[in-house]
């Protein structure tokens, strides 16, 4: 999903508006904290977007179309226009005009600093399309930005615009100017988007626009790579997605800027890059750091931090980067911009203070909703002498337009800097909000830009009331009889319920016409009346609505001629559109009277929406229109309004839907990963996309699957490794084709090849080595051949490298291989996972030796070591070395699903002494897999023995009840893939075990799981019979059942809890009633020790054991147990929630994941509770181990009611649980 920020102005454009005093918020109001409440401080605005208070008490409203009003104060109704830009703004899609800024000391500084897109290409002079691009989302029509200061003469104007900076070339109608604010030290800080697509991946490789290459980007250049033009030295620099500082005076580099001694001067303005859409931004008080809320592309939103803008230009990473991670489409682009930046470090890229990801929930639990995401508002909270409470003092106030909400991130110590890990949701169904701003009183206020400037206010006392009118008819022929209602009006404070007071003016004369909550009037005069609503609490406070009452007048009835009900549409189609509007009382209105508004609706796969304003039209009745490019799921609304003469105005929507097609995506072999648009898929995947759009498509190369390494040799459609697809009309399938990789050697002689192997953990000897940065010497138990040489001693990094010379420095800068001897950079090594890694508490190195002379094996294993750019990415691998043979062994495990662990910053390989020679597998190239092992053989290697032969294992699975043969169970070998079911007669057999121990495993629903350990030997049957013993009857007295067997496994990926440590639980709201034990329960509360329970606990239940139990410390009840021990969250493992399917049958699960024990550090499980809207509860387990302990030998597992008087226990203190195997508790039939 793109993110373009600007949603739809429902009348803003269309209807003149009155701006309003100050009064209560209707019923659409903010949901805020207790005490606080929100106000609406002036409305009738057209789409406001920036907000100043000037230190005289005016307030200053940019709006988007160009105009600046400004209020004598906050209770100023009829503001005066200070200066109309419209002429010079270009106000398309998310252009307009967008940043406003005051110097600290205005008026005695009269300038007022505007920051808006200018409304011709570079070079020409605006207005260029007047607001009317024919195609905007193919590019047409290219505009710039203009940096200017007007002069003040008390409310307005005088004299000309005076620019300071006319730059920023956009091509695509989003991502354009952002925000002006000024420091401490006096300079001015300007923010500006990367003017790219967002649709695609945008580097100036795009077909579309006229001319292709508007903004002269050099080849590989463009696009969003405009962030990143500060590292391309060899044109001349762009400002696009970057943070300026600036002279005030001249809009010149400020003095002290980090490149103020560069020949380009606008090299020397810039301090901050790699932004994508910096819309908004503020300086934290009393310094000079800068906070940028910078909109992201389809997966994270960003807030982030310039520390000090003097000391080094920050890259932020876009389009590298999104996030704290790698973007795939533009990673997948192989672009040398992006590769030269991952290869550059961790150092290279600045992360965010904190980024959300679109399908998660920021905070768990909250109302904010999830999809479409933007962040558009930061303001700091000041440190001291504010009214809200303590907990706010120096808080970070940042705001999500797409998703209405506003959060605060709260220090951890008083007037202490913002915590990312200490966030709260302040404001949840905020009016769209668009800029944060401290104001008078020190009281937040924000830009809705529905038209509205809205003041959050904290009452530590009383509250006043909000004032609803409802009333019906509002207009109709006279006499007209209005019955009005008070009773929507609310007081928060439950001592003012039912005590409130009414006053109403049917005709705003200042007489009281009624005290009743209901009452009636009736209008015998035509005309148009405002009816006032005054409420009043038990305190005195007060609060009025009103409402235009027309006798004598009905308003009009629009129609939509054309396009007619169900027409659709494909990229680049033109539509015309024809209207007419009747009026009671004028009859059939003139085309003046008319106005169109195109907005597309941009929804997320869950569903949910938001709008883009497209384009306006006013007094007309016809006229035409290019349907956009943007991805799918949305579709366009075309409104059309008529007002008559009296005011009174109707409206009507026409939904006009996209054609759309299925594109299959494949590569041969299956099973590789491809990426289309900003988003990686594993083969085949289908993606529905709008008929004509522009898609985006990247074959990653080389790619590993299966063991075996494979390189892109050429798409079907005869593209480029990346490329752009224009969507067909029929379905069509897209495949990239591989070859497999053979060429792997280096000039000394050494081969490498990849293969899928045992991983043998190293559980001799733990090294001492741990922590950031350092290495270990070691000696080594045999002579080890290395590039014609012979070691006995060698070093151990942290940083996943093993050196035969004494290091420079310790390997924290992995880089291409060879490279000649640098600090921070080995030679004579070998590197199964060079980067940068931490050996933290949670992780080790390790060495072992297996085997006898003169056939011994060598093994050094980092585990669980962690990245320093990540630190919830975790991998564990190994080096293995051969006596005798020289061979060398790279091997991995718990390797995810992300590029990061997968090597996607890594380099892997060997080296000889003086970095001349080498033998790179993959470098920053995401190839490793769990299982695999990448070999490398000198060339006087002897070669490698046959493999033994493979044993056979069969046997017959029965009932320890009786001896029965039991058909249909499942049976595996542990550490292989090996799995069957048994035949009728309840035998299975696997032909080709490979020598060695192995524990067989059997499990059928109805019985325990039951297993037993086999020695394979080489060309041998081994005989490996299993008793099941029958599950115990499962049931209680309320009638619960439950039901053992295997289970599916469903990760719970879509939110990570904030639960971590020891003994620790959470409150998570439920997306359904739960009912447990014939209760219906709307929240949960999850612990860390495997429990899950829906009435608040007293303490953590860390002392488990058998249920039913009454209430007790420690314990819980009303709870389902899924793996009740005394468990550890802690930086390796998490607790995370999702839900799936659709209404009535979703299922909410929660999942520990990778807990530890805290009796033993070693051992993890990973389990989870499926809660179904049937009210069925499943458990399920996954990465269970071989020991009783993981095996739930000291754990509960089962159901509870909430007095602890009935229970299904399925087991205690039983080592029973086994992977893939799960539980379903299902409640009586009602």
């Amino acid at each position: 999903m793109s993110r373009p920020i600007m949603r739809a102005l429902l009348v803003g454009a269309l209807v003149a508006g009155v701006v309003a005093p100050v009064h209560a918020a209707p019923a659409a109001a903010a949901t805020l904290p207790s005490g606080f409440q929100e106000q609406i401080v002036f409305s009738g605005l057209n789409a406001p977007t920036d907000l100043e208070f000037a230190p005289d008490g005016r307030i200053f409203v940019a709006e988007k179309g160009g105009r600046i009003k400004v209020f004598d104060n906050l209770a100023d109704t009829s503001p005066t226009v200070f200066a109309d830009l419209s002429t010079n703004v270009h106000d398309q899609w998310d252009r307009g005009l967008l940043g406003l800024a005051l110097p600290p000391n205005f008026p005695t500084s009269p300038w007022v600093y505007v920051l808006y897109t200018y409304d011709a290409p570079p070079g020409q002079v605006a207005p260029r399309w007047n607001d009317v691009c024919p195609d905007p989302s193919n590019g047409l029509c290219v505009v710039t930005g203009r940096l200017s200061k007007l002069q003040a003469s008390g409310d307005v104007m005088t004299g000309t615009e005076q620019v300071l900076i006319h730059d920023w070339c956009q091509q695509y109608p989003s991502h354009s100017i952002g925000d002006l604010e000024f420091g401490a030290d006096g300079m001015l800080y300007a923010t500006g988007g990367d003017g790219a697509s967002f649709s695609a991946v945008d580097y100036g490789n795009l077909p579309s626009g006229n001319p292709t290459n508007p903004c002269s980007d050099p080849p590989n250049e463009g696009g969003a790579l405009r962030s990143q033009d500060l590292r391309t030295t060899a044109d001349e620099t762009q400002l696009d997605g970057s943070l300026l500082r600036l002279d005030p005076t001249t809009g010149a580099a400020a003095p002290g800027n980090p490149n103020i001694g560069s020949p380009d001067p606008d090299t020397r303005r810039i301090v901050a890059t790699g932004l994508r859409n910096p819309f908004r931004l503020t300086l934290r008080p009393g310094t000079n750091e800068a906070w940028i809320s910078d909109t992201g592309w389809n997966t994270w939103e960003e807030v982030d931090r310039v520390v000090d803008p003097t000391a080094g230009v920050a890259n932020f990473g876009w389009p590298c980067y999104e996030g704290n991670l790698r973007q795939d489409g533009y990673d997948g682009a192989n672009l040398s911009v992006c590769e030269t930046l991952y290869s550059a470090g961790p150092s290279a890229h600045t992360l965010p203070f904190v980024a959300w990801n679109h399908p998660n929930k920021l905070i768990p639990g909250e109302a904010c909703p999830t999809g479409s995401s933007s962040s558009t508002g930061v303001a700091f909270y000041p440190t001291t002498g504010g009214p809200y409470p303590a907990a706010y003092n120096g808080a970070l106030f940042f705001a999500d337009y797409s998703r209405d909400c506003i959060w605060a991130s709260l220090p951890t110590t008083p007037g202490g800097l913002p915590s990312a890990s200490n966030l709260v949701t302040f404001a949840s169904s905020a009016a769209s909000p668009v800029d944060l701003e401290l104001g008078p009183g020190n009281e937040l206020y924000y830009v809705d830009l529905n038209g509205t400037i809205r003041r959050i206010r904290y009452f530590p006392g009383n509250q006043p009331p909000t004032a609803v009118i409802d009333a019906s008819p509002t207009q109709g022929p006279v006499p007209m009889t209005v019955n009005f209602s008070a009773t929507s009006s609310t007081d928060p404070d439950p001592a003012d319920q039912g005590r409130l007071t009414y006053a109403w003016d049917f005709t705003n004369d200042g007489t009281t016409d009624s005290t009743a909550p209901t009452t009636s009037f009736t209008y015998t005069t035509a005309g148009n009346f405002t009816a006032r609503l005054t409420i009043t609490d038990s305190l005195g406070a007060t609060d009025s609505e009103t409402v235009i009452i027309s006798p004598g007048n009905q308003a009009p009835t629009a129609v939509i001629d054309t396009p007619t009900a169900g027409t659709t549409w494909r990229v680049g189609n033109t539509i015309g559109f024809t209207g007419h509007a009747t009026d009671p009382q004028q009859g059939t209105l003139p085309a003046s009277a008319l106005s169109w508004q195109l907005r597309l609706q941009h929804c997320s796969d869950t569903g949910s929406c938001h709008t883009h304003v497209l384009q306006n039209w006013t007094g007309v009745a016809s006229g035409s229109f290019v349907t956009p490019d943007h991805e799918y799921p949305s579709y366009l609304e075309l409104e059309l309004v008529a007002t008559d003469q009296d005011n009174l105005s109707h409206r009507v929507v026409r939904r006009l839907d996209p054609q759309t097609v299925s594109l299959t995506f494949a590569t041969n072999p299956s099973g590789l990963q491809l990426v289309v648009g900003s988003t990686t898929g594993t083969t085949p995947f289908t993606r529905t996309v709008i008929q004509g759009s522009t898609n985006s498509v990247s074959a990653l190369s080389p790619q590993s699957v299966g063991g075996r390494t494979y390189n892109y040799t050429s798409w079907s459609d005869g593209g480029a490794q990346s490329h752009v697809i224009t969507a067909p009309t029929a379905a069509t399938t897209y495949t990239a084709s591989y070859a497999q990789d053979s060429a792997c050697v280096d000039s000394f002689g050494y081969t490498c090849t990849v293969s899928s192997g045992a991983f043998t953990p190293a559980d001799q000897t733990v090294l001492s080595l741990t922590g950031d940065d350092q290495y270990q010497q070691i000696t080594l138990p045999f002579p080890v051949p290395f590039y014609g040489g012979s070691y006995s001693t060698a070093w151990v990094d942290t940083n996943g490298v093993i050196t035969f010379t004494t290091p420079n420095g310790s390997a924290w800068n992995h880089g291409a291989i060879p490279s000649p001897p640098a600090a921070n950079k080995p030679n004579l090594a070998a590197y199964p996972l060079w980067d940068d890694l931490v050996v933290d508490s949670s992780a080790s190195v390790r060495t072992a030796v297996t085997g006898t002379a003169p056939n011994r094996r060598f093994i050094v294993e980092w585990r669980n070591v962690r990245f320093w750019a990540n630190s919830s990415a975790r991998v564990t691998f190994e080096s293995i070395f051969e006596e005798g043979t020289g061979i060398i062994s790279f091997a991995y495990s718990g390797i995810d699903a992300s590029p990061l662990e997968q090597g996607g910053e890594a380099t892997v390989g060997i080296e000889n002494a003086d970095g001349s020679v080498a033998l790179a597998y993959s470098y920053n190239q995401p190839r490793l897999r769990s299982g695999d092992v990448v070999q490398f053989v000198p060339p006087d290697a002897p070669p490698p023995p046959p493999p033994p032969a493979p044993a056979v294992v069969a046997g017959t699975v029965t009932s320890s009840s009786g001896g029965t043969p039991i058909a249909g169970a499942t049976v595996t070998v542990s550490g292989t893939s090996l799995s069957t079911t048994t035949a009728t007669n309840g035998t299975y057999s696997f032909p080709d075990v490979p020598p060695g121990s192995h524990t067989v495993n059997a499990q059928k629903i109805g019985f325990l799981p039951g297993s037993t350990t086999v020695t394979a030997v080489s060309g041998t049957t081994v005989t490996a019979n299993i008793a099941l013993t029958p599950a115990p009857p499962c049931s209680d007295s309320f009638g619960y059942t439950c039901t053992a067997g295997p289970t599916a496994w469903t990760p719970a990926d879509q939110t990570v809890l904030t639960l971590t440590g020891d003994d620790a639980y959470q409150q998570i709201s439920l997306p359904f009633g739960v009912t447990l034990y014939g209760t219906t329960y709307t929240t949960a509360w999850v612990d860390t020790n495997g429990v899950l329970s829906f009435i608040q606990p007293s303490s953590s239940a860390w002392d488990h054991g058998a249920i039913p139990s009454g209430p007790a410390a420690n314990r819980a009840n009303g709870a389902v147990y899924p793996f009740w021990g005394d468990l550890l969250v802690d930086a390796s493992a998490s607790v995370r929630t999702s839900l799936t399917g659709t209404a009535p049958n979703r299922k909410f699960i929660v999942e520990w994941r990778n807990v530890r024990f805290y009796a033993d550090s070693t051992s993890r499980v990973s389990f989870e509770v499926v809660l179904s809207e049937n009210s069925d509860v499943t458990v399920a387990w996954q990465d269970i181990g071989t020991t009783a302990l993981e095996q739930g030998g000291s754990a509960t597992v089962g159901i509870e009611n909430a007095q602890g008087t009935t229970a299904l226990q399925y087991s205690l203190n039983q080592p029973v649980l086994r992977n893939g195997m799960g539980v379903l508790f299902h409640p009586p039939t009602p």
